[in-house]
């Protein structure tokens, strides 16, 4: 690919030193010091110096998806290609072999901004032209997702209050304020305050790739870290109908509310009771966060304005809320044509 234009002094400054950088040893390192076979001035190179950069500026369950992609999706195709090598024609070819792979849409897209990000850094670098991300940009059809229908919604209500247990009440503060799995899982008594019936998210649970991975080490751990904004820290009103329930469950403050131990479970776990609880109602499959879909969708159904649904969803925009979770029913599409005359 030519260059477009001259490099400023401060951009050829940048340059020398991360080529200074990347040159300081006869193996490019990661972030973590683990020597690669990577030759300096490669794709390879560029990504694990743009890992170590992230490693420090993110939280760790951001940071090693971002090595997982690196690692399994990026490096395969494009590691040994030499920065000086790379145009167009190159990232579309890779674009190409990944959508080959039959991926789910959010994985692609993760990948692909992933690769846009580290293009970026190169930019910022000196290292790549810009005209790059042009080619960087790939449009995604975003597919509906599956969202709890108001009956199905019902009829596991009433099988969950049938049962009565800190799971089924769980599983019931989840679809009446849609927080997350892990936000669940992460719940301790203490975050309940039945003085003014409301509780607070202040952390959340996921499985990560072990960042310390080696011989006789587990490969994932469980993570528990703060939620994963400023906004997803929140407090929200406890549903009325489960005020007395959990009140008469209710266990010490620092004992995990799924658990009742000092030590959480994890959102897989909870994942398979709840298949178990749609296949006892006979409910259509889905995932866990469609009752989130269906909290946000049926809030907004009934005319909920859109910044208050957005608040207890722990979104950082109203655009994230109108963007993934607004959902138009054939109801309000009947309501709307029989509203004209």
């Amino acid at each position: 690919m030519k260059k477009t234009e001259e490099k400023s002094p401060e951009t050829a400054r940048r340059t020398k030193a991360v080529l200074e950088e990347m040159n300081a040893s006869p193996a490019c390192r990661t972030p973590r010091g683990e020597s690669t076979a990577a030759p300096c001035g490669t794709m390879e190179a560029l990504c694990y110096d743009w890992l170590g950069n992230r490693y420090a500026t993110v939280k760790k369950s951001t940071y090693t998806g971002y090595s997982y992609c690196v690692r399994i999706h990026i490096l395969p195709y494009l590691g040994t290609v030499p920065l000086a090598a790379l145009d167009g024609d190159t990232v579309l070819s890779f674009i190409e072999k990944i959508q080959e792979k039959g991926l789910a849409d959010t994985t692609m897209n993760f990948i692909f901004s992933t690769l846009k990000f580290i293009v970026k850094y190169g930019v910022h670098c000196g290292l790549i032209d810009k005209e790059l991300l042009e080619y960087c940009s790939v449009s995604f059809r975003k597919r509906e997702s599956r969202v709890l229908m108001v009956q199905d919604s019902v009829r596991m209500k009433e099988y969950l209050l049938a049962k009565n247990t800190v799971f089924s009440v769980s599983i019931l503060l989840c679809r009446s304020t849609g927080i997350r799995i892990g936000e669940l899982c992460g719940l301790k008594w203490g975050d309940l305050d039945f003085t003014s019936n409301t509780f607070c998210v202040r952390r959340t649970v996921s499985r990560i790739q072990n960042p310390n991975h080696s011989d006789g080490q587990p490969k994932t751990i469980l993570y528990i870290r703060t939620p994963k904004s400023y906004t997803s820290a929140r407090e929200i009103p406890i549903p009325g109908y489960l005020i007395d329930s959990l009140k008469s469950m209710r266990k010490a403050d620092d004992l995990y509310l799924l658990t009742g131990k000092n030590t959480c479970t994890e959102p897989r776990n909870v994942q398979k009771k709840f298949k178990t609880i749609l296949r006892r109602c006979e409910m259509q499959d889905c995932n866990f966060h469609a009752m989130r879909h269906g909290f946000a969708t049926a809030c907004l159904e009934k005319g909920v304005d859109c910044k208050t649904v957005s608040s207890i969803l722990g979104h950082a925009s109203i655009r994230t809320t109108m963007d993934f979770y607004l959902h138009t029913s054939m109801r309000q599409k009947q309501n709307c044509i029989d509203s004209l005359d």
